[in-house]
């Protein structure tokens, strides 16, 4: 069992996990409890637990700080963080961390059950390698591997020639990702079929390595053919586990002083997994520049490109909220060819689309009050972004759940393109619209909608908006707004371009209507009473 520590200054949520999930059965046991930060800071050394489960943000000691505090004795531990719809900055700090995942409040049972199951896998993973119980024989080939990968003495490589028997004509390093369905955690077993493989017949040496397990080649990759067919017999060996497998082959070298370089260069090529778009071997000529990865149509330049969620962000909302399928599908292209170049590493990308997804719900959310779907589909879509294994993965799980939105929310629109754009200013009147973001989002030229929208309409673009933010102004007056308020909330930073606009549209200015309009009320009731 699996030793777990949960921290929460909620009496009712330590309570509440204690007793929902049934922790044996997915192989962990709940060995203690902590209201505080500085409790669990004390008690760590003593449980040692695998998991600890942290709420991030408590009085005084944050989860933030325990977690930081923890990691300079343990680097290796495992946390899992609780974590408010708001506290999202604050989980976005808590990934970078390191952590093995988080959970939104209030925790779903069906969500902490899978995250248990995942994070089980990796427990397993780690106990199988630290363990090494495979055979004395294995152990000591595993580490004559090791001596070869990180050994730099000068004359080292004849004696593991030796002490293996690696008299071959050329060596390759080999790298396999692999990621396990949690309920079998047979990654000893899948090692041994390997073995049996290729130590038991000469062809290689297998061995263990941070991300999965690594092959000592004696038979060299060199061609896309030849990597499927290495790829193709890896599958058959491990079919009959559900099996997610990504590999890296570094170049062939003729001495096993440079086997090294090969490891290095198959160890890089690996780093970049998360672009790899499909499950196969990619060869050391390939990486970032070749067919086996994500390639974006905009190339990062240190300092060309700055992050751009918030305009993304806009542009994903507006595509929910005319509920164009095809909309929301352009908006994830163009997500990816912008956020992918400037981030690079899976994490940030992950954090990059997460922060997007999140900008758009709460604009969504606001504008559609009534439907509660947006925000359980939003706790759903961002902790899914998370368990993602490549970018494609990625865009394929957000088109499914935005898609399953939008027909939550009435299903795709079949209006024409200019009454949706009337509706949506409508709708919308305090954001900050532009013709050209709304000819993106609707895929039409900027200047051929303007012209299309001026035939429908009679107004320009800009005039119309401008109606619909004074309509709109005057019924926030009515209401008693502030003028700063109602300037504010019908788009308009700037409150004297406000009056001057009002000005325009209505005839008078903000004030003297809402004047005007306080002195028409006091009238009409004094005649009531009057009448009574």
């Amino acid at each position: 069992m699996y030793k777990v520590f949960l921290v929460d200054d909620e009496p009712s949520i330590r309570e509440g996990l204690t007793t929902i999930i049934e922790w044996e059965k997915y192989g962990f046991q709940v060995i203690a409890t902590a209201a505080s930060g500085r409790e669990a800071i004390s008690r760590f050394e003593e449980l040692e637990p695998d998991l600890t489960i942290i709420d991030i943000r408590m009085p005084g000691m944050t989860g933030l700080d325990v977690i930081e505090e923890v990691r300079r004795n343990h680097p290796d531990s495992h946390f899992l963080i609780l974590s408010g719809y708001a506290d999202f900055d604050y989980a976005k700090k808590a990934i970078s961390f390191g952590v093995d995942g988080y959970l939104l409040k209030p925790v779903d049972e069906e969500e902490i059950i899978g995250e248990l199951e995942r994070i089980a896998t990796i427990l397993t993973r780690e106990r199988e390698t630290m363990a090494r119980h495979a055979g004395e024989d294995i152990v000591f080939r595993e580490h004559q591997i090791e001596a070869l990968l990180f050994d730099s003495l000068e004359g080292a490589g004849s004696m593991e020639e030796d002490s293996l028997g690696l008299h071959w004509p050329h060596y390759q390093i080999v790298l396999l990702e692999m990621h396990v369905t949690p309920d079998l955690q047979r990654g000893s077993v899948m090692k041994r079929k390997l073995i049996e493989a290729f130590d038991h017949k000469d062809r290689g040496i297998v061995f263990s390595f941070h991300s999965g397990l690594g092959l000592l080649s004696k038979e060299i990759i060199t061609s896309e053919s030849s990597a499927r067919n290495l790829y193709d017999e890896l599958e058959g060996l491990l079919g009959e586990w559900e099996v997610h497998m990504y590999g890296a082959a570094g170049e062939p070298v003729h001495s096993t002083s440079e086997i090294a370089q090969s490891y290095t260069q198959a160890n890089r090529l690996l780093g970049e997994r998360f672009l790899f778009t499909e499950q196969r071997i990619i060869l050391w000529t390939e990486g970032s520049e070749g067919e086996g990865v994500v390639k974006p149509e905009v190339e990062a330049v240190d300092g060309a490109h700055e992050p751009v969620e918030d305009e993304l962000a806009d542009k994903l909302y507006y595509a929910l909220d005319i509920r164009s399928s095809e909309s929301v599908m352009r908006v994830l292209g163009e997500m990816e060819e912008r956020l992918v170049p400037y981030h690079r590493t899976e994490q940030a990308i992950k954090t990059a689309f997460s922060q997007v997804f999140s900008l758009a719900f709460n604009k969504l959310a606001a504008t559609n009050q009534h439907m509660h779907s947006i925000m359980q589909e939003h706790s759903v879509l961002i902790n899914e972004v998370y368990h993602q294994f490549t970018m494609s993965d990625l865009k394929v799980m957000a088109s499914e759940h935005l898609n399953r939105l939008i027909q939550r929310m009435g299903g795709g629109s079949k209006d024409t393109v200019l009454k949706q754009m009337i509706e949506f200013i409508q709708r919308n009147p305090g954001e900050n619209l532009k013709l050209e973001v709304l000819a993106e989002v609707f895929n039409y030229n900027s200047s051929y909608l303007g012209k299309l929208f001026k035939n429908h309409t009679g107004e320009y673009f800009n005039a119309f908006l401008d109606k619909v933010r004074m309509e709109k102004a005057k019924e926030l007056l009515d209401e008693g707004l502030k003028v700063h308020q109602v300037a504010a909330r019908v788009g308009y930073a700037n409150v004297d371009y406000f009056h001057g606009k009002f000005k325009k549209y209505v005839g008078e200015s903000p004030s003297a209507y809402k004047q005007a309009r306080t002195q028409s009320s006091i009238k009409g009731t004094a005649t009531d009473i009057n009448e009574e």
